[in-house]
């Protein structure tokens, strides 16, 4: 199993894969950690603790995410055959939302570090502008995911070729019955 892992961490396309599941889920876990802290008028520290820390695990997420991506996207541009313009356009605008991702979610965190001051004008604000940022944040990363989804399933990018092994026989179709 251990070899298996550090397998996937050599691989750059498998790594950004691996990688890139944590920014996402922490992402559009924000908003509804913000919004259960407004409920209590962002007054409840223990949920702004944990909406900053879930934050900051998407922001180091993103970074991961980020250097993986970008050393598969050069894996990707100096394959053969070349690739497509359709192809490359994909390819550009996941990268183009990837690249710097780290900040979106850091940017959260820090306005909603804001919502611990003391002072009820200041919290209420922040807070406001918090609840804002994190669904910005989960629009964001549900966009990074799409279009890096289009780039894998859409054009095959990043992947191994499927081979079947020799002699290997794909299983009989099945027969398609109302009984």
């Amino acid at each position: 199993m251990f070899d298996s892992f550090m397998q996937t961490l050599e691989d750059p396309h498998a790594r950004h894969a691996a990688f890139v599941h944590l920014p996402i889920v922490m992402c559009l876990l924000a908003p509804v950690v913000a919004i259960a802290l407004a409920v209590t008028r962002f007054r409840h520290r223990p949920t702004a603790l944990v909406l900053v820390a879930v934050l900051l695990a998407a922001s180091l997420g993103a970074g991961l995410a980020s250097g993986a991506g970008e050393e598969a996207y050069e894996r990707v541009e100096d394959a053969t055959p070349p690739l497509t313009m359709l192809e490359h356009d994909a390819l550009e605008e996941h990268e183009a939302l990837g690249e710097g991702g780290w900040m979106w979610p850091a940017g959260a965190a820090a306005i909603a570090a804001l919502t611990l001051v003391p002072v009820p004008r200041i919290r209420l604000v922040a807070g406001g502008l918090t609840v804002a940022a994190c669904l910005g944040v989960a629009g964001w990363a549900s966009l990074a995911g799409h279009t890096g989804g289009q780039v894998v399933y859409e054009h095959g990018l990043g992947v191994p070729a499927r081979q079947t092994p020799a002699g290997d026989q794909p299983p009989p179709a099945r027969e398609n019955r109302d009984d």
